[in-house]
């Protein structure tokens, strides 16, 4: 899980990963959003799981199937109607999906624990964003949907960013001496500020989507987390590439 490619999987893993986290989170604390929800998000996500599964390591491949397996049972659950069989499938595959990202996240340094709380941060983080995306989303097939959920998944997503952002100012010292590979050699301090931009770039985002959702107009939150998503996406992968070189 080193390099640029290593890194680009870790990060694909940290957004499906935290996102199912957080949309079972929802599902336990917000009752109102329909089944419809959880089945159309998990039908995405199991294929995508799947196949990115296949690029990890031989000794992580395993575990990524299993998740696979354990999406496409919650999917199932979901159909059952069955809060009990839902709620612990739900948290089966959010055991595995943590244990995974701590793998990974482990062997992006050589064993290191900034890895493993990285990994951890970035599923929070890229989580957060995607998930209020997705949310966002369903509010166009269930219009009475209380606005409620989305301001949560608003609040979570402000906060992981200010989290990620501590993170890095707070690692910059190491940060900017590490070494990266290429065919064009940069500067670690010069992808530190390109982080520093789109970092900042998602805050603003962030702090728009709460305006939008708070009046209530929730396609222009949608489209503002689009857009939220890519930078947050870009300056995860650097941050992650610059522990993980």
């Amino acid at each position: 899980m080193r390099g640029p490619v290593g890194v680009f999987v870790l990060v694909g893993f940290e957004t499906l990963a935290g996102t199912f986290l957080l949309m079972w989170v929802t599902m336990l604390v917000w009752r109102v959003v329909d089944r419809g929800h959880y089945r159309a998000a998990t039908y995405c996500l199991i294929p995508l799981v799947g196949a990115l599964s296949f690029a990890l390591p031989g000794s992580l491949r395993l575990e990524g199937f299993i998740l696979t397996g354990l999406l496409a049972a919650f999917l199932i659950a979901v159909y059952s109607q069955r809060p009990t069989i839902e709620i612990g499938i739900g948290a089966l595959a959010s055991g595995v999906s943590i244990w995974l990202l701590v793998r990974a996240g482990s062997q992006g340094c050589g064993g290191c624990t900034d890895g493993i709380a990285l990994s951890m941060l970035g599923a929070f983080f890229l989580g957060a964003v995607t998930h209020a995306m997705v949310l966002g989303h369903w509010y166009l097939n269930q219009p009475r949907l209380p606005i409620e959920p989305l301001k949560g998944a608003t609040r979570i997503m402000i906060a992981s960013v200010a989290f990620v952002i501590v993170a890095g100012v707070a690692t910059r010292g190491r940060l900017v001496k590490a070494i990266l590979p290429g065919i064009v050699s940069f500067s670690a301090a010069g992808y530190w500020w390109a982080w520093v931009l789109l970092i900042v770039g998602t805050g603003v985002l962030a702090l728009l989507v709460r305006a939008t959702v708070w009046a209530r107009s929730t396609q222009s939150a949608t489209g503002l987390l689009y857009i939220a998503m890519l930078t947050a996406i870009g300056a995860h992968f650097i941050l992650s590439l610059l522990v993980a070189p």
